[in-house]
């Protein structure tokens, strides 16, 4: 099978989308993809979120506005 490139464009998005989904799944929201239960691990959601929040400080004037929307929707 052959791996699809993704656009460096839309890197910022997937990396938002991948962290936002992890904090969900960890926060018990989701299931986890392998076991398919529910699970909660508190001190890593807590982590994910300080990290999108650290992505949001430090990209403050840097993003155009769907960007910004895109990851203060994920942080709220």
């Amino acid at each position: 099978m052959k791996s699809q490139r993704i656009d460096p464009k839309d890197l910022f998005t997937v990396l938002i989308t991948q962290l936002s989904s992890s904090a969900w799944s960890q926060l018990g929201m989701n299931p986890n993809p392998i076991t398919g239960k529910r699970e909660t691990n508190l001190e890593a959601a807590v982590m994910t979120i300080g990290i999108l929040e650290a992505i949001q400080l430090k990209t403050v004037g840097n993003l155009n506005k769907s960007e910004d929307k895109f990851l203060s929707e994920s942080v709220r």
